[in-house]
C-alpha cells in the first residue's frame, strides 16, 4: 500500500495492484463522508434557520394583529364608549410592550451569539431588587391560584452586578415558575450566602416539572417545551437561555433540575467580588452533590457569552 509514502509491493504486481485499489476505496470513502456530513450540517443549518423563521413568524404576527384590530375598531366606530376605547387602547398598549419584549429578546440573543453581550457591573443591595421582582409577579400568581413566598437572607453581602440585567434574570425565572405551575401551586424564592464570596439565587416550585429530555430542550433558544401537557403556554423560548447567558457574564453558573410532576428549580450563583478561579465550579459541586435525587433532571447550561469587564 502506498497511502502515506512510497508502495511497500512491486508496481505491476498483483497485491501492489489490490493495495492501490483499498487506497482508492479508502479515500473515495472519505470523500463521500465529508460530502454527506457537510450535507448534513447544511441541512441542519437549513432547519434551524427555518425553524426560526416560523417561530417568530408567529410571536409577532400574534401582537401585531392585536394592535391592527383594536386600533381599525376604534378608528371604525368614532362613537364607542369611553370604557371601550380605554380597554381597547390598554390592549393595544400590552400587545405593543409585548412585541418590544420579542424584538429586545431576539436581539439579546443575537448579541450572545455574536459574543457581544455586555453588563453594566456596579455594587448592588440585592434585597430591594429581589422585592420588586417578586411584587412584580404576584398580581398574576394570585389570578392563577398561586402562592409567591420569597426567603432573603439578612446577612447578605453587596454583589456586584448589572441590576437591570439581574432583574431581567429574575423576572424570566419567576414568570415561568408561575406559568408552569397549576392553582394551589407554590413558588418559592431563596437568596443566600453560601461559603465566601458568592451569593446564591433559586427559584422552586411545585409544578408540572420536566423530563431529561425536555429539560434540555427548555436551555435552548427557541427550544420551548412543546409536549401535550404544556402546549397551552405560548413564548418563544427564548428567557432561559438568556438568562443562562447574562449569569455567566457576570462570571456567575447556572444549573436547572427538574422532576417530573413534582416541580422544577433553577439555581445560580453569583460572585461578591473576584475569587480564585476554579472556586464557583468546587462551591457548586458541593451544594449539587448534597442536593440530588436521583429521579432528578439536571441540565448544567454553558452558553458562549464572555464575562464583561
Amino acid at each position: 500500500m502506498n497511502s502515506y509514502g512510497k508502495s511497500w509491493f512491486a508496481n505491476g504486481s498483483l497485491i501492489g495492484d489490490f493495495s492501490e485499489q483499498i487506497r482508492m476505496a479508502v479515500t473515495q470513502e472519505r470523500s463521500a463522508l465529508a460530502v454527506n456530513t457537510a450535507r448534513v450540517e447544511a441541512e441542519l443549518a437549513s432547519k434551524a434557520k427555518s425553524e426560526f423563521i416560523a417561530s417568530m413568524s408567529h410571536e409577532l404576527r400574534t401582537p401585531l394583529n392585536a394592535i391592527i384590530g383594536f386600533s381599525d375598531m376604534m378608528q371604525s366606530h368614532k362613537d364607542l364608549p369611553d370604557t371601550q376605547t380605554d380597554q381597547y387602547a390598554t390592549y393595544i398598549n400590552e400587545a405593543a410592550q409585548h412585541l418590544l419584549q420579542l424584538i429586545n429578546e431576539i436581539l439579546d440573543v443575537s448579541k450572545i451569539q455574536a459574543g457581544a453581550l455586555t453588563v453594566d457591573l456596579q455594587m448592588l443591595d440585592i434585597k430591594p431588587l429581589m422585592e420588586s421582582c417578586v411584587h412584580f409577579v404576584e398580581m398574576r400568581a394570585a389570578a392563577q391560584g398561586v402562592s409567591v413566598v420569597c426567603n432573603i437572607a439578612e446577612d447578605l453581602p453587596p454583589i456586584k452586578a448589572d441590576p437591570l440585567r439581574l432583574k431581567q434574570v429574575m423576572l424570566n425565572l419567576l414568570s415561568n415558575a408561575v406559568k408552569f405551575t397549576q392553582k394551589d401551586g407554590k413558588v418559592v424564592v431563596d437568596v443566600v450566602a453560601e461559603g465566601s464570596g458568592y451569593v446564591a439565587f433559586s427559584v422552586t416550585d411545585t409544578g408540572r416539572g420536566m423530563t431529561q429530555e425536555e429539560l434540555q430542550m427548555a436551555t435552548q433558544p427557541f427550544g420551548q417545551v412543546r409536549s401535550g401537557r404544556l402546549e397551552a403556554n405560548e413564548g418563544t423560548g427564548l428567557g432561559l437561555p438568556i438568562s443562562v447567558a447574562l449569569i455567566k457574564s457576570h462570571g456567575g453558573k447556572f444549573t436547572l433540575e427538574s422532576q417530573l410532576n413534582a416541580g422544577t428549580c433553577a439555581r445560580f450563583i453569583i460572585p461578591t467580588g473576584t475569587i480564585a478561579a476554579g472556586m464557583i465550579d468546587e462551591v457548586y459541586n458541593e451544594a449539587e452533590t448534597a442536593s440530588a435525587h436521583p429521579d432528578t433532571a439536571h441540565a448544567e447550561t454553558d452558553l458562549p457569552a464572555e464575562p464583561a469587564h
